[in-house]
């Protein structure tokens, strides 16, 4: 019981210091955009942050292995930061990518998803990287 708790302690300071460097109010030199990206502990979300400049639209795209495109959203102009929970629990196992683009800048994030089979039950897996 300990270590669960000290594994979400973890996961959530992670994800905070994700989140306000993320959501900082000034960007990266140079950058229109940026983005923050981590898997939900023990399940199979993923939260994706964007933080961009307002008037400017971002498209967010899920492709799978063979780059067949899966999901498309775009974010506002008028925002200027964007967080949605993605739920990867109905996709197949293999490799997917979130593209993050604006036209001209592009942030590319790889995800495997893959069924684990111990005994006696079976669960899967998500990894960011």
């Amino acid at each position: 019981m300990k270590k669960s708790v000290k594994n979400f302690a973890l996961a959530l300071v992670a994800g905070l210091f994700t989140i306000s460097s993320v959501f900082a109010t000034e960007l990266p030199e140079g950058k229109t955009f940026d983005v923050g990206m981590y898997r939900v502990l023990n399940t199979m979300k993923i939260n994706v942050m964007i933080a961009k400049e307002q008037g400017n639209w971002v498209e967010i795209r899920v492709k799978n292995a063979k780059n067949e495109t899966i999901y498309v959203e775009v974010v506002n102009r008028k925002a200027t930061q964007f967080a949605k929970k993605f739920n990867l629990e109905g996709l197949e196992d293999g490799a997917y990518r979130f593209e993050i683009t604006n036209g001209k800048d592009t942030v590319v994030k790889e995800v495997s998803v893959q069924t684990n089979s111990p005994k006696p039950t079976d669960y899967r897996t998500v990894e960011v990287k």
